[in-house]
């Protein structure tokens, strides 16, 4: 459906509705431009200035090809001067213009920035992969961003590369963490379950459901560790049930890894329980989420407590023109509105290995939201020291999202802190390096998980639990 119609049947007291959502941005002064103005985004910066910019790149070991520059990481070639060996990622230097997806309407942006974005991949990555595969060398090849993932190769593979006038820069391969909770504290016996969660409720999302706005209409997604489909709170909610008790999981459900190759599947708790926060609820005393009237997708990109490169950037792709069960078919026109990522680095210096991604997202319309990450996953005391957010929620372009207390608006210990020096100029007004910019409940936050179709934890703390209420709250805003 055009989300354009949505926007235009529906009529509601802006006044009300504006006094209820924006208490989600409880510590923060102000919510950012992005979220106030989600479609369209603003236009994306081009990747290659940041490669040129960044700590790592600055650092980095330069090989010129005529009079382009090539770009090495020095991690990758002290690894393969060790080894003799090594795996890495491969940027090039075109990205297409996709400026003029702004003024297009839901189903043409995204057609167009997909196929702007594949027809460039293709000619300019045409020359190295002829040489991989001349040489055996296993890789793969994304659009999402334009740029090839080298699974091995030896140091003379790897100084042919650089020959390459088309490539601009070499990295190292990325293996981020999942932001696990702080703490899971159980339920205590006399605890009493709410119908509606006390998290919900302070940020006051029932009363936007009483105007009517529950984000039907809107779809968002998840790049975590999965989700238990059949869940009560979920299974309504999930954009492959066709309602007659039969599901299609073509386009709405992808793992990389291949463990859950044919429904989604969750090993770890932890993509059930963002899940629930963004849209969960039974129709009875379960009422967990921020947005029960929008669907869900959802992709595994953390496969236990690590997310792979591979797994992100399949991921990544996946979420911006989603695929039948056997990667084929990509369809642009069923692509999310958000995308809820609970994963990243304890890096304190910008690192732009996932920017590309992030601009292609905002092209095609999709909202990025990101944890900000929390103090015992990085070894910090609590509270940290500021400048500890990690990467990609250290963006200036993505939503960073930190907690507070479960029903009140106290800066959590374990949250991690801005600022970032990568500056926001497009929307960061007079704080262009403010992280989190958005905050939300984090404190012994209660949702679905995956030990059954009826279970659920409470206790649950961390910014992983924050960031899907910001996500639900994209979700209500797309449908407003």
């Amino acid at each position: 459906m055009n989300k354009q119609v949505i926007i235009k049947r529906i009529s509601i007291p802006w006044r009300k509705l504006l006094g209820t959502i924006t208490l989600l941005a409880m510590l923060v002064a102000m919510l950012p431009a992005p979220a106030l103005a989600i479609r369209p985004p603003s236009s994306p910066s081009a990747p290659s200035s940041d490669v040129h910019q960044s700590p790592a790149a600055a650092a980095a070991i330069a090989s010129q090809v005529g009079e382009e520059v090539i770009e090495v990481e020095p991690a990758v070639a002290a690894e393969i001067q060790q080894k003799g060996t090594a795996g890495y990622l491969v940027y090039f230097r075109d990205r297409p213009s996709l400026d003029a997806a702004e003024r297009m309407d839901w189903i043409q942006r995204g057609r167009f920035v997909a196929q702007q974005l594949q027809s460039v991949a293709q000619s300019s990555q045409k020359q190295v992969r002829a040489y991989l595969d001349n040489k055996d060398v296993s890789y793969r090849s994304f659009w999402i961003d334009n740029m090839i993932l080298v699974e091995e190769s030896d140091v003379t593979v790897f100084n042919e590369l650089k020959r390459f006038p088309e490539i601009s820069i070499i990295r190292s391969r990325r293996t981020e963490m999942l932001i696990e909770p702080t703490s899971k504290e159980s339920l205590g016996i006399n605890e009493e379950i709410f119908a509606i969660e006390p998290n919900i409720s302070h940020v006051q999302a029932p009363d936007a459901w009483a105007l009517g706005i529950n984000g039907l209409g809107s779809v968002v997604s998840s790049i975590d560790t999965g989700v238990r489909y059949t869940h009560q709170a979920l299974v309504s909610h999930y954009r492959g049930n066709l309602g007659d008790g039969t599901f299609n999981h073509n386009y709405n459900w992808w793992d990389p890894y291949g463990d859950h190759p044919t429904a989604p599947a969750d090993d770890n708790g932890h993509g059930s329980h963002t899940m629930g926060t963004m849209v969960g609820d039974d129709g009875g005393s379960n009422q967990i989420g921020m947005a029960p009237g929008a669907k869900w997708l959802a992709c595994r990109g953390c496969n236990t407590n690590n997310c792979t490169d591979a797994a992100l950037l399949s991921c990544a792709q996946f979420i911006a023109a989603p695929w039948d069960l056997n990667q084929a078919n990509p369809d642009p026109d069923l692509r999310p509105d958000v995308v809820n990522n609970s994963w990243g680095d304890c890096g304190q210096s910008y690192d732009p290995w996932f920017r590309g991604v992030v601009d292609s997202w905002r092209a095609a319309g999709i909202y990025p939201v990101f944890s900000n990450g929390n103090s015992s996953n990085c070894g910090y005391s609590s509270p940290p020291p500021c400048g500890t957010v990690g990467n990609p929620a250290r963006y200036g372009n993505v939503t960073g999202v930190g907690a507070t207390g479960q029903q009140n608006g106290a800066y959590a210990t374990f949250s991690l802190r801005g600022p970032t020096d990568n500056a926001d100029p497009e929307n960061g007004g007079d704080y262009p390096t403010i992280k989190p910019q958005v905050v939300a409940p984090g404190s012994n936050i209660r949702s679905s998980v995956n030990t059954s179709d009826t279970a659920y934890e409470g206790g649950w703390s961390g910014t992983s639990m924050s960031a899907p209420h910001v996500t639900g709250l994209t979700a209500l805003i797309f449908q407003a």
